[in-house]
């Protein structure tokens, strides 16, 4: 049986974006990946590197990145924030 694939919706939050040229945050990234794949394995797909980016949503819900992906959700990362 050959492999399964998922498709995703991605979003980009801030910084995070000059990781993906071209990046439009109305539309988001159309990713597909083998199901199953984890949150971790998606950043690694993406090249943009785990030490930034703070907090992973998985169709809204906060989510660790060793979280397994379903397929059809929508996946946002933010890098993390300072200000003062």
């Amino acid at each position: 049986m050959g492999l399964l694939f998922m498709a995703l919706k991605v979003f980009l939050s801030s910084t995070l974006r000059k990781y993906y040229p071209g990046y439009e945050s109305s539309a988001g990234i159309d990713f597909h990946l083998e199901e199953g794949t984890s949150v971790a394995a998606l950043l690694r797909n993406l090249k943009i590197p785990q030490k930034w980016v703070k907090i992973v949503m998985v169709d809204g819900v906060n989510a660790a990145f060793d979280h397994p992906l379903e397929g059809n959700e929508r996946v946002a990362f933010f890098p993390p924030v300072g200000g003062g």
